[in-house]
């Protein structure tokens, strides 16, 4: 239970999200992070006629698969013609014989500087179900601004992942994010992965 409790502080503060870790796992306060880099001007403004499709399976310990959980990313997102952007995200964090975090945002900006593509959106729900308990939702009115980020493989052919979260132990706390902005790598993609198309 006590690393399911922690990933309730995880899950919806994922940056910080791990602050506990198997056989040690704690609601301690989330790590700081250096904030993200601000957009690039090719960035800062959405691009047209986009499309991502995404389902990646991560890791906030490094690559490679983690037995103690489960957490998985999907995205569904557009631009259209007229400059909007629609879609949906949800991140998942199943953590075995203790529980589930499960996060849903929509997404309101979809942003590529060439390299990494961004989404971001205000959260729609956060919803904690311990094993055998009631599912906990997040508060009504609360809809934090939110992020994922899908960098491209690094020279060794790891690919990235950075995933804003929300702080739902904290609803008073600011947004982890910006609207367009990308968010840091925080995780490590095992399978899937990201893709666009223009």
């Amino acid at each position: 239970m006590r690393k399911f409790t922690a990933g309730l502080a995880i899950a919806t503060a994922l940056t910080a999200v791990i602050a506990g870790t198997a056989g040690t796992a704690s609601a301690a306060p989330a790590r700081a992070q250096a904030p993200a880099p601000a957009p690039t001007p090719a960035a800062a403004a959405a691009h047209h006629g986009m499309s991502l499709h995404s389902w990646t399976l991560l890791n906030e310990r490094g690559p490679g698969p983690n037995p103690a959980s489960r957490l998985t990313a999907r995205v569904d997102a557009r631009t259209t013609a007229d400059g909007r952007t629609r879609g949906h995200a949800v991140v998942e964090h199943v953590f075995f014989g203790e529980g589930t975090v499960h996060a849903e945002f929509d997404v309101d900006c979809l942003t590529t500087d060439g390299g990494a593509i961004t989404v971001t959106g205000p959260i729609s729900s956060v919803i904690t179900t311990p094993v055998g308990g009631p599912a906990d939702p997040s508060p009504s009115g609360w809809h934090p601004e939110t992020g994922l980020t899908f960098y491209p493989a690094d020279a060794s052919g790891e690919q990235r992942v950075g995933w804003a979260g929300a702080d739902r132990l904290h609803p008073e706390a600011p947004a982890r994010a910006t609207k367009c902005g990308p968010t840091p790598a925080s995780l490590w993609v095992v399978e899937g992965g990201a893709v666009l198309r223009r």
